[in-house]
């Protein structure tokens, strides 16, 4: 399999998880924060554990995981969370919003692919920029996961956060205050 294809891959997945998963109108509970934390977890220990560790490499990394809160601070504010009156239970929303910045970030991860395999501008540039700073083409790929491993953390720790201010089940709703949306 090609970078592209496997780009094309793991993007196609991330993306069609966390539409199925997140899109629309969803209850929130205790699966919504364990099953992305147990799936972040597995994903990083497989397919992190050979990742190079040179001291530049680490900082790749961080500039992986930094895009990634950044992205995963706006994908939780594209999403509302509330609280059904009636039921006390804690509901998700995600629209256009969610999906603009899960489809930018996929796009950008695969036009980044795809250009450095096909564009020999880009190539030799991204060549030179690697050589120049010491980076080995073995770091790219653990970039991109941790990155999306950063922003799929964030998130889920944030809107934990945000369930946590909603008002408890029951209480009254004073005249002008309404649900915390995104």
């Amino acid at each position: 399999m090609t970078d592209m294809e496997q780009a094309l891959a793991i993007s196609g997945g991330i993306f069609a998880v966390m539409m199925l998963t997140q899109y629309g109108r969803r209850k929130y509970d205790l699966h919504k924060v364990l099953m992305p934390i147990g799936t972040v977890s597995a994903i990083g220990y497989f397919y992190l554990k050979g990742a190079p560790t040179q001291h530049v490499d680490v900082v790749v990394y961080l500039v992986g995981a930094a895009i990634g809160l950044a992205c995963g601070v706006v994908a939780t504010f594209t999403t509302g969370v509330e609280r059904d009156p009636g039921s006390g239970h804690v509901h998700t929303r995600c629209g256009a919003g969610f999906v603009a910045i899960w489809t930018a970030v996929v796009a950008l991860r695969v036009a980044f692919i795809y250009l450095a395999e096909h564009n020999t501008w880009f190539r030799d540039h991204l060549g030179t920029f690697m050589a120049e700073h010491q980076i080995v083409q073995d770091a790219i790929a653990p970039f991109f996961v941790i990155m999306a491993l950063a922003m799929v953390l964030t998130r889920v720790f944030l809107l934990l956060a945000r369930v946590r201010f909603l008002a408890p089940a029951g209480a009254a709703v004073t005249q002008g205050s309404s649900p915390v949306r995104g």
